[in-house]
């Protein structure tokens, strides 16, 4: 298991999530190419997010990538702030809110370790992070700390109960893993099924010449080959992370089917029936809750 922050900052300044589904070389069409990109393919955040339920209130956001769902917040009248860890999310993130005249604070903060004073935020959300982190225990407490007495979170991980684990990482991709190993395999599967070459190569190198772990397949087959980290959570797991932590009133439910996933196949894969299978067993676990009243700092 990686336990090396660097490693994690590396990866995503290297690769800010949802950097390459943009095109544009104007950089405001750029930051909205994005921004429709991520909205299209997972449609239920906005409805989620509750990007208007937080005028006038202060929204912490723990790992605001290239701040897309941050801009949100902030059109929205909330009191913004977005931390990342790496260097090229935080630039990135910067630049957008900068373009679009936007009010906000984007730091390069470690969520482990975050330089806030207690009690600082009405709420505090992060979504797709927390199962990124070296030690997503210490990122919750955090999170309780500094959220305020009554204030709100809501958090997306990774979910253990999901299409996503059990049918493609755990049972198709460890089968069609073997038609990678002949040299001309990830030029014919890409053409065949409209994957990424590159990937399938990457891929292709890394199971001809490393041992693999269970962790390390978890990680390389949720964020790219190579991606240093990613956990995975069942429903008990998730709730013991933030119920010992401290936050009650804990609600939890799945979303996002990625039927993009599935090549050709994604064609006839219509969005209603996406949309059923994700709010059943979606990749995305949704956790919210909320700081009790009466609680001044963690204990």
């Amino acid at each position: 298991m990686v336990e090396d922050i660097k490693l994690v900052e590396e990866f995503w300044s290297n690769h800010p999530c949802g950097s390459d589904t943009g095109a544009s070389k104007k950089r405001k069409e750029y930051f909205k190419e994005i921004e429709r990109y991520r909205y299209s393919t997972i449609r239920s955040i906005m409805k989620d997010a509750r990007f208007q339920a937080f005028r006038g209130k202060k929204v912490l956001e723990v790992g605001c990538g290239v701040g897309t769902d941050g801009r949100q917040f902030a059109n929205n009248g909330a009191i913004y702030t977005g931390i990342n860890v790496d260097d090229g999310s935080t630039t990135l993130a910067r630049e957008a809110f900068e373009l679009f005249s936007l009010p906000g604070t984007i730091l390069k903060m470690n969520g482990e370790r975050m330089e806030f004073q207690d009690n600082s935020f009405d709420h505090v959300y992060s979504f797709g992070v927390i199962h990124h982190t070296a030690n997503p225990e210490c990122v919750v407490k955090e999170m309780f700390r500094v959220c305020k007495p009554g204030g709100t979170f809501c958090v997306m991980l990774y979910n253990k109960s999901s299409v996503n684990y059990y049918f493609e990482i755990m049972f198709l991709r460890k089968i069609f893993r073997y038609l990678l190993m002949p040299s001309f395999a990830p030029g014919f599967i890409s053409k065949v099924a409209g994957f990424d070459r590159d990937k399938l190569h990457r891929h292709r190198e890394i199971l001809l010449s490393e041992k693999m772990s269970s962790e390390k397949w978890i990680s390389i087959n949720t964020d790219g080959p190579d991606n240093p980290l990613s956990r995975v959570y069942s429903k008990k797991e998730a709730f013991d992370l933030f119920i010992s932590s401290g936050f009650s009133d804990l609600r939890m439910y799945s979303r996002f089917f990625d039927k993009n996933h599935y090549g050709f196949l994604s064609k006839v894969i219509s969005n209603d029936f996406a949309d059923w299978v994700g709010n059943r067993l979606g990749w995305f676990r949704m956790v919210e809750g909320a700081k009790p009243l009466g609680t001044s700092e963690f204990s």
